[in-house]
């Protein structure tokens, strides 16, 4: 019965979606054409636009680059004027000239006298031409009217051979004479080349179906184009470009191979611009859009019945791992599941006094439970801190947008226990909502961990703290320091003569000698590193009657100690109090108390007879 009714249910949920399909295959058809055409439309405006752009830039780039050029060519000319200048012998030599023409990578220099005629240069067929000799000479007339100007000509055909050349003439510092430099500019040349209209034309990237013409715009005459045809003017593709606004761009409708295509014009000064799209194009693309519609619409039922199918799977799923859950909660002290928005409290497993005291406040809410619990279990001097982790007014905060957070305290019944929460469901905003809290036993772990750190940061042969230790200890302290921080520099005297007569296990004695009378008068007030061979440092907190008892005391335990082998022991100290030097770091206390410590142990070996 109940598979009848599932099997009803489905079919009325298929004939739904099919008659859903075939209504929204209609709409999105007709919606299709409808974007395409607008799209179309778009994409011509667009491009017609950008054609404008790139036209622009490039007639901006001609013009740049003659201005550079024009630049270049009055510096050249004004370097000759002064290279003649500084060799008077050039001036009537040819030979002469044309080196320099050469050197300047210039095609001809010309001499004017103050009449404004060519009296010499490295060109004599052009002696005698002035100034009224031709348009393109006539150019540099208002040099004679001021002589602080240089003057630089565009491309031009020079009057004589009709050459496409660029000339600058400039007055000599003296006024007597004008020098012209003539330059056949190849490079401009080349960018004016391809600057044509028909080669920017081809280089523009274009869709498939699009054609762009470029035409003059008064006259409608086609200057480039991205059509095979030899199409001579706008007119022939159906573009009336006196009908087009010139301020704005116009649309048209044109027919081409029986087909409706839509057109884009625009205009600048000097070009009509004209995109038109093939709509064979959109065509295309509507059918295709079509297919892709209808296949999603096959692929979104057949997701939906997944869909359907995961759901039931998924809440078998959800069964498992509860199940899966409560069985993992017997390898924690205590798990419970707290709801933060509902402020409640639901225990997986618990032991001994935890279970105790959740059960006694069971009708408190969550948040009092905890507090219960953590001021019952933690030890005093980690209660603050378990308070603090385990607020749970504050957990929602902390925990936002992180899966889990923890800390290791000490309790204090059971040692080391880490607590955690695990976010379970949050929020839009990443608030969690759900946590599992639990707490799990560490003490071996902990014990594993001191040891390591112990060892690592512990000296074998003395006991005493090593220099990983002593560095990681001096950088942590602050640049103020307290007025009792005290540092200690020490260093054992004559370790090397033991070593060397007596042997190195004479001198690990007398080192550890050395280090336990300093442990022994040290440790309860600060802590004791060796930092090399025979150095040691001492990071201590005393005030002045407490230092000199320690002192005093130090003193005396190493006068007292005798070895089995070494007999007796000698160290040289160097003691800095921060308060008198109230400014300085602690590392800088500890290169002044080397500098004692040295100054020491010189007192020390000056008292020594020299044949020791």
């Amino acid at each position: 019965m109940k598979s009848s009714t599932k099997h009803i249910k489905f079919g009325r949920v298929a004939l739904i979606v099919s008659a859903a399909t075939v209504l929204l295959v209609i709409l999105t058809y007709f919606v299709l054409v409808y974007n395409n055409e607008n799209n179309a439309r778009r994409t011509c405006d667009v491009m017609a636009n950008q054609v404008i752009g790139i036209l622009e830039k490039n007639k901006s780039a001609e013009e740049t680059l003659l201005a550079s050029l024009k630049d270049d060519y009055i510096i050249r000319a004004k370097t000759v004027a002064y290279m003649l200048e500084h060799n008077a012998s050039a001036e009537y030599d040819i030979n002469e000239q044309k080196k320099i023409a050469e050197l300047m990578s210039i095609d001809e220099i010309h001499l004017f006298d103050t009449t404004g005629k060519i009296y010499s240069g490295t060109r004599p067929k052009y002696y005698g031409f002035g100034f009224d000799s031709g348009e393109q000479i006539g150019y540099f007339k208002p040099m004679l009217n001021d002589k602080t100007l240089s003057m630089c000509q565009d491309v031009t055909p020079n009057t004589a051979e009709g050459r496409s050349m660029m000339y600058a003439i400039t007055w000599d510092s003296t006024g007597s004479k004008m020098i012209q430099v003539g330059i056949e500019p190849k490079r401009l040349l080349r960018e004016l080349n391809k600057n044509q209209i028909s080669n920017v034309v081809d280089s523009i990237p274009i869709y498939e179906d699009m054609r762009i013409f470029v035409a003059d715009a008064r006259t409608g005459e086609v200057l480039g184009s991205s059509d095979s045809r030899n199409v001579k003017t706008l007119r022939d593709i159906g573009i009336d470009i006196e009908s087009a606004k010139p301020n704005e761009v116009s649309h048209f409708k044109v027919v081409n191979n029986g087909l409706m295509n839509e057109c884009s014009l625009a205009f600048d000064d000097e070009y009509a611009v004209c995109v038109v799209q093939v709509n064979t194009a959109a065509k295309r693309e509507t059918m295709f859009s079509m297919l892709i519609v209808v296949t999603c619409l096959a692929i979104a039922a057949g997701v939906l019945l997944i869909v359907i199918n995961r759901i039931l799977i998924i809440k078998k799923e959800q069964m498992e791992q509860l199940n899966i859950l409560t069985s993992m909660a017997g390898i924690y002290y205590s798990m419970h599941l707290l709801d933060i928005k509902k402020n409640t409290i639901v225990e997986y497993s618990a032991r001994n006094q935890v279970k105790e005291i959740v059960e006694k406040n069971r009708k408190s809410d969550a948040a009092e439970v905890v507090h219960e619990v953590m001021k019952a279990t933690m030890s005093e001097q980690y209660l603050e801190q378990g308070l603090e982790f385990s607020e749970l007014t504050t957990l929602a905060q902390r925990l936002r947008g992180r899966k889990v957070i923890f800390k290791d305290l000490l309790g204090k019944n059971v040692g080391w226990i880490r607590m955690s929460f695990v976010s379970i469901t949050a929020d839009a905003e990443g608030f969690p909502e759900k946590v599992i809290c639990t707490t799990q036993i560490i003490d071996d772990e902990k014990r594993r961990e001191e040891r390591l750190i112990r060892e690592s940061t512990t000296d074998r042969l003395t006991h005493c703290y090593n220099r990983r230790a002593y560095e990681n200890d001096i950088r942590s302290f602050s640049d103020k320091l307290s007025d009792d921080f005290v540092f200690v520099s020490i260093d054992v005297n004559g370790l090397k003569m033991v070593n060397d007569t007596m042997g190195h296990a004479a001198g690990d004695e007398l080192l550890s000698g050395a280090a336990k009378c300093m442990r022994r008068c040290f440790e309860d007030v600060g802590k004791v590193y060796r930092t090399g061979g025979d150095e040691f440092a001492i990071i201590l907190f005393a005030d002045d009657e407490k230092l000199a008892e320690l002192r005093q005391a130090f003193d005396k335990a190493i006068n007292e100690w005798s070895g089995e082998t070494v007999k007796s022991l000698s160290v040289s100290c160097g003691y800095v109090m921060a308060k008198e030097y109230p400014d300085f770091s602690a590392v800088e206390i500890a290169k002044l108390a080397d500098v004692r410590m040295y100054e020491a142990k010189a007192e020390h070996y000056s008292k020594m007879p020299s044949n020791e």
